[in-house]
């Protein structure tokens, strides 16, 4: 059986397959001999057999299913959490249960799709991979209006770091006034920052706007050496005594240098920390277990400002 999937989007979907000439048996045989992947009802992707034949990791086997079911019609647009997946946006905690459009009227909440009513104009719009969806910015503000202030920080704080301007989010905002999620919205955007670098440290620096003891941080602070020379830029600054440094799973993958194995990069930041309290800065660090226990978080945070005198 020829099990060739569509150059545009690799994907073999049933309906096309059997108008080929296909037999639709040859798919669920593919699927129970493990050549095939079903992404969604009638939809399959092919699994190389000298690569990794299980299941995709969250956000990818999500973007998988988003194309998918988008490719059903030519109608209904991508938005919410399915378009900020194809954006690349950073959300924190996301519903992926459903895939979320935008279409004129109709709008519903079903199993598999979630319709949302909307009118969008041609500059609303725009492709990525293929499918039509919502833009950067306007992703981003639906996104926002549907969670709570963190989810919302989180996905704002990127968007600006991917470029879009507070400006046109303003512009946004507007437009939404009567919209449902609206107050979480505004209140997020005035405190959105691109210098936010991880969902982390977004959700981190949400807690500290929430909590009216501890002084809201500045972020991304370089240190450096009599001579000039980098020592650090750490990710929360406290009036330079105090730096706080959020390390989720991937930071010492991800800032690893040419050649550098995660165990040198691990020293690498031990004596980074040792060079910032020779300078007499104290350091804290925290990984996503203590962003599940508030309460013991913010007496940690309490505790190290108060020991600086910064509270």
């Amino acid at each position: 059986m020829d099990l060739t999937p569509d150059p545009e989007d690799g994907f073999i979907r049933r309906k096309e397959f059997v108008r080929n000439g296909g037999d639709a048996a040859d798919l669920r045989r593919g699927h129970r001999q493990g050549r095939l992947l079903r992404v969604t009802r009638g939809v399959y992707r092919t699994v190389d057999p000298d690569g990794d034949t299980g299941v995709p990791v969250y956000d990818e086997a999500y973007r998988q299913l988003v194309i998918a079911v988008a490719g059903r019609s030519t109608e209904r647009v991508v938005s919410h959490s399915s378009a900020a997946v194809l954006h690349g946006l950073n959300q924190l905690a996301p519903d992926q249960t459903r895939v979320h459009f935008y279409v004129r009227a109709g709008g519903r909440r079903g199993r598999e799709v979630h319709l949302h009513t909307g009118s969008l104009t041609k500059s609303d719009v725009t492709s990525v991979d293929g499918v039509l969806l919502t833009k950067l910015g306007i992703t981003a503000c639906d996104v926002a209006r549907q969670g709570s202030f963190a989810q919302a920080v989180a996905v704002l704080d990127h968007a600006l770091r991917l470029g879009v301007d507070r400006a046109e989010l303003a512009s946004i905002v507007r437009r939404s006034a009567k919209s449902s999620g609206i107050a979480v919205l505004r209140r997020a955007l005035d405190v959105a920052d691109r210098n936010s670098e991880s969902v982390g440290e977004s959700l981190s620096r949400s807690l500290f706007i929430e909590w009216s003891d501890i002084p809201i941080p500045s972020l991304q602070v370089e240190y450096r050496d009599s001579s000039g020379a980098l020592i650090a830029r750490v990710d929360f600054d406290w009036e330079g005594k105090v730096v706080g440094e959020f390390d989720g799973k991937v930071k010492y993958e991800k800032h690893r240098r040419p050649g550098e194995s995660v165990s040198d990069a691990v020293i690498r930041e031990k004596r980074r920390e040792d060079r910032l309290r020779e300078e007499g800065i104290m350091v804290i660090r925290w990984v996503w277990g203590d962003l599940k226990d508030p309460r013991l978080f913010r007496s940690r945070i309490r505790r190290v400002l108060r020991g600086a005198g910064v509270i």
